[in-house]
């Protein structure tokens, strides 16, 4: 398993942290990636060469502006690509589909052709596109109150089967699995299907919604690991809050690299 951790974009002294935790890659904000100024990916891009590695992947594909359902799918491509051509220049080979507010089915459409506009979506816009710049997207299920499709990990793989394209897969989020009822059981039946991963303590004691990995006494974080692996799942990323990121990402990397 190789383990990377989120970052903004806007932040480049971060890389160098993430770096010295011992991270393989880093993960950004698509939104930022596509929409950021020039200078801003420029330092970007600037830390990551100077500290030899790269931003394999990526979350937040659309931002609230950009809906997809009955959405302006020509402005969609649009910014999808010049997110993708500087991802290039990166290394970027993941993007995680979460998107709640974009991908959320709007009042007086129903589920049923919501889920297949989503799939059509995924076909013929997202999938060329993730082809010629050598991305994999995948399907990020989300909590029910956070978005009102797509919520469990098998709900996220059948999105991506319904695609038909083998660069449109599933991940896998600790925080929202629990939230949903997804078990390590599921992960493990979804062998095949699972292409990348979210990790937290989800269980925060600390105010936050979910906090960096710290120690193992948290949570049962080899439990998890070895079922993406199983898998065949081989990236898994810090997606959470913290106080501290310095002194946090330390630890969070010390952690993960100790399972």
């Amino acid at each position: 398993m190789r383990f990377g951790m989120c970052m903004g974009i806007e932040s480049p002294e971060r890389v160098k942290m993430i770096a010295d935790a011992g991270f393989d890659y880093v993960e950004c904000g698509f939104c930022s990636l596509s929409r950021a100024d020039d200078s801003v990916f420029e330092a970007f891009k600037d830390a990551l060469n100077e500290n030899n590695i790269k931003c394999e992947a990526a979350n937040g594909f659309l931002p609230k502006d950009l809906p997809i359902i009955n959405g302006d799918l020509d402005a969609i491509a649009s910014y999808i690509e010049n997110g993708m051509k500087r991802g290039a220049e990166i290394g970027l080979k993941k993007i995680a589909f979460g998107s709640s507010k974009a991908r959320n089915v709007p009042d007086g459409v129903s589920y049923a052709e919501g889920f297949r506009q989503l799939g059509e979506f995924l076909k013929n816009v997202v999938s060329p596109l993730a082809e010629k710049y050598g991305i994999t997207i995948v399907t990020e299920p989300l909590r029910k109150d956070e978005c009102n499709i797509i919520n469990t990990i098998k709900e996220g793989t059948m999105l991506a089967v319904l695609s038909g394209k083998e660069n449109i897969s599933c991940l896998a989020d600790i925080y929202h699995m629990i939230g949903e009822g997804d078990t390590l059981e599921d992960v493990k039946q979804l062998k095949g299907s699972l292409k990348h991963a979210h990790i937290c303590n989800p269980v925060s004691k600390k105010g936050l919604k979910r906090d960096f990995p710290q120690d193992n006494a948290e949570f049962d974080y080899k439990a998890y690991v070895d079922a993406l692996e199983f898998a065949g799942c081989d990236t898994c990323s810090v997606e959470a809050q913290c106080i501290d990121f310095e002194s946090e990402t330390l630890l969070a990397g010390k952690l993960l690299k100790s399972l």
